[in-house]
């Protein structure tokens, strides 16, 4: 497929390539939070037929797309592919686990530091230098998160903090394996962790029972948010830095209780909207920023 420019024709960079595709995805993956608090069911049952549905319609979408050179695709995965499937499919049931032990607050605000995270990885194994305008974003942006969640945080640690936290560090390591790749299509590695999610769910015995109302919301994450999102955000890592890759994930932050608060009638307080719009306000001038300043991204080797 051929990208222009709309303006003089000029061919589409790799970073407004990878801004594009990760805006996309985190505008799809909004509900997410919300969706999972209308599912009764509990959070492994829910989990299992999120990954289940996630691999049937990732792999729908390759299968169409590749056709007869998706083995080809697969192998070219590598032991990085394999270890990128397994994250995918640990980060669902972590982020699942997450919302059903805390609250949605207390997770957005942790997963908040994966950016933190994902300079940090960057700079040591990949030896990328973060772009200033990033590191003035993170942040500001943290700050939003604060000022948006910090009336819902609850004070005391709990299991469901834990496993956000495990969250936020293993989604800024999953981003950078997706940059260090980036000569690869790594989307296969959703569908992949999508199946050994489900299997593994299965195995150790997760009622697949699901109540009359749990059934829309699930099929909604399962055949439309979540992959469209994951793929989305997945490919927008190999032309992004992981930092700047994750920093756009704060969209996510910044909206999710505002969505909360409409669907499924939780209290709104005055400064989630604050913060939410400094949130997105900050993510709206770096990617101006970004798309001023920032060469053609170069594919990582």
């Amino acid at each position: 497929m051929s990208f222009t420019g709309t303006g003089d024709n000029a061919p589409v960079t790799d970073h407004q390539r990878g801004l594009l595709l990760g805006t996309i995805g985190v505008l799809v993956i909004i509900p997410d939070a919300t969706l999972i608090r209308l599912v009764d069911a509990p959070s492994l049952t829910n989990a299992m037929w999120r990954t289940g549905l996630l691999g049937i319609t990732i792999s729908v979408f390759l299968a169409l797309r590749y056709r007869g050179t998706l083995p080809s695709v697969l192998a070219s995965l590598g032991i990085w592919g394999l270890v990128a499937s397994v994250w995918s499919a640990v980060g669902t049931v972590l982020f699942v686990g997450a919302v059903d032990r805390t609250s949605v607050a207390n997770v957005l605000l942790i997963l908040a530091l994966s950016p933190m995270w994902a300079a940090l990885l960057s700079r040591i194994f990949l030896g990328e230098r973060v772009a200033r305008r990033t590191l003035v974003a993170m942040p500001i942006a943290v700050v939003g998160v604060a000022i948006a969640v910090g009336a819902s945080v609850q004070g005391d640690l709990n299991s469901g903090d834990v496993l956000a936290l495990a969250l936020s560090v293993g989604l800024a390591i999953n981003m950078t394996i997706i940059r260090a790749r980036g000569h690869v299509d790594m989307v296969p590695t959703t569908a992949i962790g999508g199946f050994i999610g489900c299997g593994t769910l299965a195995l150790v015995g997760t009622s697949p029972d699901l109540s009359d109302g749990d059934l829309v919301p699930i099929l909604v994450l399962g055949l439309v948010v979540l992959p469209v999102a994951m793929g989305c955000l997945t490919a927008a890592a190999r032309y992004l830095s992981s930092p700047e890759t994750t920093l756009l994930l704060l969209g996510e932050t910044a909206a999710s209780p505002i969505l909360a608060a409409l669907v499924v009638d939780e209290p709104l307080p005055r400064l989630t909207v604050v913060g939410g719009a400094v949130v997105v306000a900050t993510l709206v001038v770096h990617g101006w920023a970004g798309l001023r300043t920032a060469p053609p991204a170069k594919m990582p080797v």
